[in-house]
């Protein structure tokens, strides 16, 4: 009798396992929200390839992607105004579905966040910039906190002609401490592109190569 009762334990136990493993979600869903750079942008006033779109491509390749969601990241955003987006809950309608911000920011399982460059760009960072900067980041993350405990990737920004890199320093400290503080991955940038991977000495956008080394940082972290 002990001996039938192991068997139909151990068979129960080995089914509930299959089942598990059949119907088990395994698909990702990517979020990405921020600026210029979150969202790929040229000097040309027009959208390329992103960081985002070579993470979102990874997971497509391994059939594994169930929604990415790139459309919350806009040109010249600033911190204030994605707080701003959060908190009234911004809607967008994408392939005819209603999707809300903090829906797109709860459901994924992998969030990128960059945002900071644009705003700071061709203005003169002073400790009262900084002093802000850090206000709104720490709002920022927080808010995002309450949506989202998964894989939270949050980059730094990069030197521009504007900036010497004790300024870019200053602020990337500022970011990298309040992502840690939050256990989301501060993914550090600053030093990884190339003068090449400028379109313009004009513009402090970067080109494909340039995203797809930062995509390739980000790949680092997830192993």
């Amino acid at each position: 009798m002990k001996k039938k009762l192991l068997i139909m334990t151990l068979v129960s136990s080995v089914l509930t396992f299959i089942i598990y493993n059949i119907t088990r979600d395994n698909t990702i869903t990517i979020v990405s929200i921020g600026d210029g750079l979150s969202l790929g942008m040229t000097p040309y006033d027009i959208k390329g390839k992103s960081f985002n779109d070579y993470l979102k491509e990874d997971y497509e390749n391994k059939q594994i992607l169930k929604k990415y969601i790139p459309d919350f990241a806009s040109p010249n955003k600033t911190i204030k105004e994605l707080i701003y987006e959060i908190k009234e809950n911004k809607a967008l309608t994408i392939n005819d579905t209603k999707i809300e911000i903090k829906q797109a920011i709860h459901e994924a399982d992998i969030l990128t966040i960059a945002i900071g460059l644009d705003e700071l760009t061709k203005i003169n960072i002073t400790s009262e910039i900084r002093k802000e900067f850090t206000t709104n980041f720490e709002e920022l993350l927080s808010i995002i906190k309450e949506l989202n405990n998964n894989k939270v990737y949050v980059l730094s920004i990069y030197p521009t002609k504007e900036h010497d890199l004790l300024e870019i320093a200053k602020i990337n400290a500022i970011i990298r401490d309040i992502s840690i503080s939050k256990s989301f991955t501060f993914i550090d940038i600053s030093n990884s592109l190339k003068e090449s991977y400028f379109l313009s000495k004009n513009s402090h956008y970067i080109n494909y190569e340039g995203h797809k080394k930062i995509y390739e940082e980000i790949k680092k972290t997830m192993k």
